[in-house]
C-alpha cells in the first residue's frame, strides 16, 4: 500500500505530483527587496528536490 503523501492531487484545477509542498521562508531576505542570483539557486533546488509544490 503506497502512502497517500505520495499520491497526486488535485486543487482547484491544477494537479501536484505529490502532496508535500516547502513552506516560504523568510531567513533569507533580499538587501533591496529583490531575489538575486543565490535565491533563484535555491529555489530552483528546492523546485528539483521532488516536493509537489514550492511556496515563494
Amino acid at each position: 500500500m503506497t502512502s497517500s503523501l505520495f499520491q497526486p492531487i488535485t486543487l482547484g484545477g491544477l494537479t501536484f505530483p505529490n502532496r508535500i509542498a516547502v513552506a516560504p521562508m523568510c531567513q533569507y531576505s533580499a538587501e533591496d527587496g529583490s531575489a538575486s542570483d543565490w535565491h533563484l539557486y535555491h529555489w530552483m533546488n528546492l523546485a528539483m528536490s521532488g516536493a509537489g509544490m514550492v511556496t515563494v
